[in-house]
């Protein structure tokens, strides 16, 4: 189907013109038929089509518009005489016109003069007893046409702010990922690197292995970005990179590797392992993450211990350490975004010094029941 040659907005004025003056048409007939000479009839029909015949210009030219239709509808009132005592439709349309598309005080300027013109044809024919009923409704045209205007500038702001509130939420987003996948990475590699120097000489063999798992842990940076760059490009949730996948699952490779870079950890498992949404997935995964990069950073030599808890209606990720931590937790970037994650999952998150000593993370995150989750999953339209 072919696009129109008439913009909405003008089409949409058009109507209004044409609907305005066949009211105003209707009037005239009801109340001149039988009591005025038709050629005066026919005048005052002209001039009224030609007053509405502005009003499709009234966005662009709201002033214009208002100028034309009060002088036309003067022009009305000076022929029509008793037969038309009334301000025509055309000119409410005006007068709304005046108040919805210029700014409050040009607005208030016209409108208030546009009303006090065409009170006078009004106060001439019925004296002034009618004045003020007159000036009211006119003046009520343009407060309504004003709160229209208002309210739309509303609706544009709060669209505006929702705007820029989801730029911000990107934005945090994009910085929790690059955090959890740069910093974590980057400390592995200088943590075996490190190592590698210190045994180089003394035991050649344990420097090569170190060396060596530096080499896979980069390969796992690389392969997580590259995951995270087709996530931000595609938004489409899918994998595109091998390597260990940052969900649940992959908890036990991030216990090995703690091991390897001098953090002796241990993982336990209680309850019956299940699919998880990948937000929640992610996310049990990235706390495992953060919490262990900060014992290796914050409490060296301490030994860790991961503890996954598969419930049917939650899921919950503790990582302890018997380190030294004393005192409240410092919050940086890795324990704000672990909180954030898991809080955009609906769980809480509590990092603590523990009583008998060392630290303590804990995340519990509600879970959809199976048969929700399974719905879920078998609706490509459903939003995720």
């Amino acid at each position: 189907m072919g696009q129109s040659r008439f913009p909405r907005g003008r089409r949409a004025d058009a109507i209004v013109a044409a609907a305005a003056f066949a009211l105003d048409l209707a009037e005239l007939l009801i109340r001149a038929v039988g009591h005025a000479p038709s050629g005066r009839m026919l005048l005052v029909a002209a001039g009224l089509a030609a007053a509405a015949a502005a009003l499709t210009a009234r966005r662009r030219h709201p002033v214009a518009t208002l100028v034309i239709v009060v002088a036309f509808d003067l022009l009305r009132g000076a022929l029509a005489g008793s037969w038309s005592d009334s301000i025509s439709t055309v000119s409410l349309v005006a007068l709304y016109n005046a108040g919805r598309y210029l700014p409050v005080a040009r607005g208030w300027a016209a409108g208030g003069g546009a009303v006090a013109l065409l009170a006078v044809p009004v106060t001439v024919r019925t004296g002034a007893g009618g004045l003020a009923d007159e000036l009211l409704t006119n003046f009520l045209v343009v407060v309504v046409g004003q709160l229209m205007a208002a309210r739309e500038e509303l609706t544009r702001r709060h669209r505006a702010q929702a705007v820029e509130a989801a730029v911000h939420d990107e934005r945090r987003r994009i910085a929790r990922e690059l955090h959890d996948v740069v910093a974590h990475h980057i400390g592995v590699m200088n943590a075996l690197v490190g190592a590698a120097r210190t045994t180089m000489t003394r035991a050649p063999e344990e420097s090569r292995e170190a060396l060596e798992a530096a080499e896979r842990t980069a390969r796992e940076a690389m392969v997580e970005m590259r995951e995270m760059l087709a996530v931000l490009r595609a938004e489409d949730g899918t994998d595109t990179g091998g390597g260990e996948p940052a969900t649940a699952g992959g908890v036990a490779a991030l216990v090995r590797r703690a091991g390897e870079t001098g953090v002796p950890a241990a993982l336990e498992v209680s309850g019956v392992p299940r699919p998880l949404p990948s937000s929640v997935d992610r996310a049990v995964y990235r706390v495992a993450q953060e919490a262990l990069t900060n014992v290796r950073k914050h409490a060296g030599g301490a030994r860790a211990t991961v503890h996954l808890r598969y419930a049917p209606d939650a899921v919950g990720v503790e990582i302890t350490d018997d380190g030294p931590g004393s005192g409240p937790p410092e919050e940086g970037h890795g324990l704000r975004g672990m909180a954030e994650r898991v809080a955009l999952c609906g769980g809480t998150m509590r990092a603590a010094p523990r009583p008998e000593g060392g630290f303590r993370v804990a995340a519990h995150i509600p879970l959809p029941s199976p048969a929700d989750h399974d719905a879920g999953a078998a609706s490509p339209g459903r939003p995720r």
